[in-house]
This record gives structure tokens, sequence and C-alpha cells, in this order.
């Protein structure tokens, strides 16, 4: 076959420059002069593959700084001690009863069901407006409380509320009126299993790796990995405790994550504006400020929310370093008061094929110590391997890579945590 014949100039096919595009190219798509395209030049193509996914999974670095606890059952309970003492609530009105000098006057008060539980005979309890009484009776559903000698008892209004100052008693009784049972809360979770694979054919497999450009092989083998980690990072946050049927009919059982468990729990939330921020965010955290002086809580959000979170405090920040690995993690604290604040983003809450686009609008403030993660006794937390193939004495013309984890977390006091949304 004859060669080709062709006038040379700028651009004149079927050679020049316009003309030197490797098969594949992606310049015909945008050109508007048909440019050609040939076998003879070889694409480039940069071999190592930028990793453009979110990577931040400082709430989980935070988390595995504990080490994880062995439960020997994937179901696993655990129980709190409460305060020891709740408010007693009124369920109807009651009178304001006048005072007298050297008079004991009484009041009939009627209580809800669960404060009657809370409630015994010689408690000095306390009123809205501090008014004091003396529990002397209790009959069904209704308290009668005297007054100090020569003092009335003030007007109650159904959902008052009444502290209790204390017990009572005096010398020479023959009996003891309160007599009472530590109470805990009984609490529960599951440790779900997490699996993720890839597959490859025997021959496709060695194609890739004779003729393959890129890190395509190892970089699918870590997206594996990644993939496992998100959906950990997700459980974490978003896990519904319950039991799941699968599409062959077995059943699993799901983990419970922080958010749901919050909100089961009866954990503080809040809706607010930007108008509004400081002063909902205050009164979420001196509610639930049950730590003791100085201790830490940790508050998640993406890097807009915890960045309104430090223009609207002007507060400075300073570097929280309670030991290597966390400070490597390079997050900022705060102080409120006697409490402090660590502020760790979670940009992947924004991502809304991991949550719902509320998310990238909300904080939770968690006190971190009362989490732990848990995994099933004997089992790793991590582990990964490969499937056998005719080599391995096996049926099957193809290798899965596979990597599998397992998780649950305990989380004790949720109340001293709470929730708030940015609208």
């Amino acid at each position: 076959m004859s060669n080709t014949i062709y006038s040379p100039g700028a651009g004149n096919a079927p050679f020049g420059e316009l003309q030197a595009n490797a098969q594949g190219t992606n310049f015909p798509a945008e050109s508007a002069f048909s440019p050609a395209e040939t076998l003879l030049l070889e694409r480039e193509v940069k071999r190592v593959i930028f990793d453009a996914a979110p990577a931040q999974y400082k709430s989980l670095k935070v988390l595995f700084s504990k080490p994880f606890e062995d439960k020997n059952m994937k179901e696993f309970t655990y129980l709190e001690k409460t305060f020891g003492r709740s408010v007693l609530e009124a369920a109807a009105p009651a009178g304001a009863v006048a005072g007298a000098p050297n008079t004991v006057v009484s009041q009939a008060i009627t209580l809800t069901a669960d404060s009657l539980s809370r409630v015994s005979l010689d408690y000095i309890i306390v009123y809205p407006d501090n008014t004091k009484g003396t529990v002397i009776d209790i009959t069904g559903a209704v308290i009668t409380v005297n007054g100090h000698t020569g003092l009335g008892l003030s007007a109650v209004a159904a959902g008052d509320t009444f502290a209790i100052q204390s017990t009572i008693t005096a010398d020479a009784r023959d009996h003891i009126n309160p007599y009472s049972r530590l109470d805990v809360v009984e609490r529960f979770n599951y440790i779900q299993q997490f699996i993720r694979a890839r597959r490859w054919g025997r021959e496709e497999l060695q194609e890739w790796t004779n003729a393959g450009k890129t890190d395509y092989l190892e970089k699918d083998k870590a997206e594996n990995m990644e993939q496992l980690r998100v959906d950990m990072f997700n459980s974490f946050w978003n896990g519904l405790r319950g039991e799941v049927a699968l599409e062959d009919g077995t059943v699993a059982k799901a983990m419970g994550g922080i958010y749901p468990l919050m909100q089961a729990a009866g954990s503080a939330e809040g809706f607010t504006t930007i108008a509004a921020f400081e002063d909902t965010f205050k009164a979420l955290a001196f509610s639930t400020n049950y730590k003791a002086e100085g201790e830490t809580r940790f508050i998640y959000g993406t890097d807009e929310i915890l960045h309104t979170f430090a223009t609207v405090f002007k507060l400075p920040l300073v570097r929280f370093e309670p030991n290597d690995e966390m400070a490597n993690l390079n997050l900022d604290m705060m102080k409120l008061g006697t409490m402090k604040f660590v502020l760790v983003p979670c940009e992947l809450w924004r991502e809304e094929s991991c949550f719902p686009a509320d998310w990238a609008r909300r904080i939770i403030v968690l006190d971190q110590e009362t989490v732990r993660p848990c995994k099933l006794k004997g089992l790793p937390a991590f582990d990964m391997g490969q499937t056998l193939d005719f080599k391995g004495g096996v049926l099957r013309d193809f290798i899965d890579w596979w990597v599998r984890g397992q998780l649950s977390i305990e989380f004790n006091n949720p109340l001293a945590s709470f929730i708030m949304n940015v609208v």
C-alpha cells in the first residue's frame, strides 16, 4: 500500500498536532474540527488515581482511641445508677392555705403516678416559689403536706414541680419512714456485622495485572476498606437498633447509633436560628452539665456549623492535647464557665449519600467518656482476606477480596449529651 500523500501545514489532515490523539481521547468531544484518533499514540494517564472522596473520620478516631470492650453475646445489657432523686409533679391544682401564729396548716396535693413512687413520709419538699412543706400522709394519689409552724402553704397548679430538700426525723422515735432502694436504668444494644467485597475473574485479573496503566487494583482494594469505614461511621452516628430481614431470609441484628439512642433516652434537643444560636447552646449546655467541674465534652458538626459556632461565640480556641493520639487530630477546645468543649469536624454529615440533608445543620454535643466501642469476644474488630480459587482446590475461577468488621457502642448517661439543630 502506498504511503499517504498530504500537504504539510498547520492543522492539515490527516496529520498535524490536531490529529495527534490517542484512542479514547476526550478531545474529539470538545473540538469543532473533527480531529482523528490513532492507535499509534498512547494516552497519557497518570498512574496514581487521586482520592477525591471525603475523608473525615475524626469522630471514629476519637472513639477508637479507646480499646474495644469485649462482649460475650451480640446482644448486651448495661445498667446506669440514677441520681437517686426526682422532682415531684402535681397532677391537679390545690388552693393556698394561709398560715397562723403557733399553728400548723396542711394542704392536700394530687401527684402524678410516676411521682408517687418517688415520695415518702417525712420528706421536706420545696414548692416552685420556695415554700417548704413536710409530707405527713400518702393516700392513693394524694399527699398531705404540713407547713412549718406559723407559716402558710402556696397555691399549686397542675404541672407544678417540687424539689426534694431532705428527709427529717426527731429524737426518740420508734420507726423510720424514708426507706428506699437504688434504682438503675437498663439499656441495651446489638453488635452489628459489616462486610464488603470485590470480585475479579482469574483471566480478567491477569489482564489488569499485565496491562493496567494505573494503580487501579491497589485503589480498588483500599476502596473496599474505605467504604466499610463509611458504613461504620454512618452506623455509629445514625444506626437504628433492631432486627433486619435480609434478601435470603436470614435475619441480623443492627446496632443502635448515637443519635437514635439519644432520642430514645430523652436527651435534650433544641432547634434554633443563627440569631438565637448562642443562647440556645448555652441553655442546653448548662442544663446537661452533669460532669465534674472542668471536664470535657465533644462538639460534633460540619465545618460550616463549627465555624458558625466559633464565630457566634467569638471565643479564643486552644489546642486540645489530652494525649498524643488525640493531639494528632488537631482539635480545638473552648471553655464556657467551668465546662470545656472540643470541636470535632464531621464533614461526612453533609454527604447526602450517607445522611439526610438536615444532618448538615446539626450539632451533637457528646460526653465521649460515656461511649465505648464494643465487639464480640473472640473475634477481631476488623479482618480481611480473599477466597480460594482453582489453585486452592475449589471450583471457582474467581477471587473475592473481602473486608469485614463488627461494631456496637455502650452509651451510658446519654442525658449528659444534647442535640442542637440550626434551622
